[in-house]
């Protein structure tokens, strides 16, 4: 539309910017805006659902390391020497 922002067109569409541009360069050749190519119809598209990707293993700890397991996931290591105060504030946060 005249006078549009094309930061509030591409808020509103939720694209960068720079797309907005790029779009309204293709639509604009030499001032007038060229015809709208036709959109392809609805259509169902064959999918194979793979198996759930295999979470990665960490690598084997060192001689003296510990590592601490949260229940979201997280893991934190720690390497020798280990302050007990230290330790006691991970396992805290992990409380």
């Amino acid at each position: 539309m005249p006078g549009a922002s094309v930061l509030d067109v591409a808020r509103r569409h939720r694209v960068c910017t720079s797309l907005v541009y790029r779009w309204r360069r293709t639509l604009l050749r030499d001032g007038v805006a060229t015809e709208a190519l036709p959109l392809p119809g609805a259509a169902f598209v064959p999918v194979e659902v793979a198996g759930a990707p295999m979470a990665p293993q960490p690598e084997p700890l060192g001689p003296g390391m510990v590592e601490v397991a949260g229940p979201a996931g997280q893991r934190i290591r720690l390497a020798p020497p280990i302050d007990a105060r230290v330790l006691k504030t991970v396992l805290a946060g992990f409380a």
